[in-house]
């Protein structure tokens, strides 16, 4: 096997996300022959080189890869460390009893909910997260009032936020609703930027607060409706196929 860089075998062996091995390189939780490595980005030859992580010895054994649909809860963390007073999507009952590790694909802020995907795939992860691929995120998005035409355009074309211009999304204005003492509005809009709670921060640009805020889909894959929240499903051959042709994988 030729050289390659250290975060990106154990992403592949499933053991840490591509972060999370670059978090353990900083910490000196990570040696190579015995000798510890804090520089990102170092090489191993994994047929010749002995790793340890927080000194137990990594073998060469890649697990069985698995590719998960969870319908994320409102309130939960997308996260294995925990907040006080706030429960992770791993502290699921779904997920609770799961040994081994799984990375959600993208993140999904506390207060939204919907699909959100699982896998100890590590280079699926990584390339379906990465910006270049432009993967698109698609979100019913309840907000506490009907946009002005012109500012619906402006979001289609793009908005300045704090970290920059957007690119533009798909926006489609579904139906007005009861909020109690005002009237909301249900949008749908897609987008192919992974910043930080880029809709939420999009719409709130236009003096108005998001209620609720659903993803609908990832790419081409769709929340089904039976799929009720908190629980998971595994994909499909052709789904798991979809998803890697996106990105350049066989």
């Amino acid at each position: 096997m030729t050289d390659m860089r250290i975060q990106k075998w154990l992403s592949q062996l499933g053991i840490a996300s591509r972060r999370e091995a670059e978090k353990l390189l900083l910490e000196g939780q990570i040696s190579i022959n015995g000798q510890v490595v804090r520089e990102p980005g170092t090489k191993i030859n994994p047929d010749a080189d002995q790793i340890m992580v927080k000194g137990k010895l990594v073998q060469d054994r890649q697990p069985p890869r698995v590719y998960w649909m969870l319908h994320k809860p409102d309130l939960t963390l997308t996260s294995r460390v925990r907040e006080e007073g706030k429960i992770t999507i791993f502290d699921l009952p779904s997920l609770r009893h799961v040994k081994f590790l799984l990375n959600p694909i993208g993140r999904l802020d506390y207060k939204t909910e919907g699909l959100l995907l699982l896998s100890n795939d590590g280079e699926l992860v990584h390339r379906l997260t990465h910006p270049s691929y432009k993967i698109s995120r698609t979100y019913q998005v309840l907000f506490t009032k009907r946009l002005k035409p012109e500012e619906e355009k402006q979001i289609r074309q793009g908005i300045t936020l704090e970290d920059g211009p957007t690119q533009g999304a798909d926006l489609q204005f579904l139906q007005m609703v009861d909020l109690g003492n005002s009237k909301g509005a249900y949008y749908l809009i897609k987008v192919k930027e992974g910043r930080n709670r880029i809709v939420r921060r999009t719409f709130e640009h236009f003096d108005g607060r998001v209620v609720r805020l659903i993803r609908m889909a990832f790419g081409d894959l769709a929340l089904p409706d039976e799929l009720a929240p908190g629980d998971y499903r595994q994909l499909n051959s052709a789904e798991i196929a979809n998803l890697k042709q996106a990105v350049g994988l066989k």
